[in-house]
């Protein structure tokens, strides 16, 4: 039993990583993910924050998310029994 929960908490780890990687790099752009910065300084930080807010969103709505994280919590579960 304790091997089968190790194999579920590391596959849903893997699972996890991989979502929070796709889904948050992957909708930015990895090489700038705030947008143009501007060099005078002179950003929006408003703007900077509602990307922010948006890909947060994103990522919870996100299926695989809570699967991953169900799979991490059944294994715990399975861990203490």
């Amino acid at each position: 039993m304790q091997q089968i929960s190790d194999y579920l908490f590391m596959g849903s780890l893997i699972l996890f990583i991989v979502t929070l990687l796709f889904k948050g790099l992957g909708s930015t752009g990895s090489s700038n993910p705030l947008g143009n910065i501007d060099l005078q300084m002179q950003q929006n930080h408003k703007n900077d924050l509602e990307k922010q807010d948006s890909i947060i969103s994103r990522v919870f709505k996100s299926y695989l998310v809570w699967i991953s994280i169900t799979g991490i919590v059944i294994s715990i579960v399975i861990t203490k029994i």
